[in-house]
């Protein structure tokens, strides 16, 4: 189950007090201590990594050493229970609506992710005007990045150099454009002034 589906917003009205029933009880009691415990486990932590990963090849002891390793740390416990405590801060829908315009948004989606359904994040995600691309990748789970560096990293390339063209095609068109703005108002200041006025456009581009 994905922790996005118990924030505040998207509970039914009969989860929210059994919801906060819990989170209480496993940030105020030993019992959180407890379930962390059995957590923090190296073959806990692969099991969990091998059910969010299409490919659990990708799952190495490496990888379970990264993640377990801060979870080991002193202070871990009370992080870990602050983390799974927390149901309200803004949805990832709100903070994509409040985009400012002109700044373009890629989304890659692993399409076997077995805790966020696909179809559900097309639904809520790939309508909003900053979204330029909604890229399912086949074969990937939920952490597309790690998963599979192979097919994410030449995607993000061609959606950064892609970004670039496309600002500097905008700024070359405004230089243009006041360089059309200029040449057009250059009679009347000869008239008014008895001498010619040079006025170069410098494209952002170049």
């Amino acid at each position: 189950m994905s922790l996005r589906g118990l924030h505040v917003e998207r509970q039914l009205p009969w989860q929210r007090p059994v919801v906060t029933a819990v989170q209480r009880m496993l940030k105020d009691t030993p019992m959180g201590a407890a379930f962390f415990n059995n957590v923090a486990t190296p073959r806990t932590v692969k099991t969990i990594l091998c059910q969010a990963y299409c490919n659990d090849a990708a799952v190495t002891d490496e990888l379970v050493d990264c993640i377990l390793k801060p979870g080991l740390q002193p202070g871990a416990v009370q992080v870990f229970l602050d983390f799974i405590s927390y149901s309200a801060g803004p949805l990832p829908e709100r903070l994509l609506a409040g985009v400012p315009e002109g700044i373009p948004v890629s989304i890659l989606w692993g399409a076997d992710d077995p805790w966020e359904d696909i179809k559900e994040g097309r639904r809520l995600f790939a309508h909003h005007p900053c979204v330029t691309e909604f890229v399912e990748l086949p074969g990937v789970g939920h952490c597309p990045q790690d998963e599979a560096p192979e097919k994410v990293n030449p995607l993000i390339e061609r959606f950064v150099l892609k970004s670039r063209q496309r600002k500097a095609a905008g700024s070359s068109s405004s230089s243009v454009e006041q360089s059309d703005i200029a040449q057009q108002q250059q009679p009347q200041e000869q008239q008014q002034h008895g001498h010619a006025v040079v006025s170069v456009g410098t494209s952002a581009a170049e």
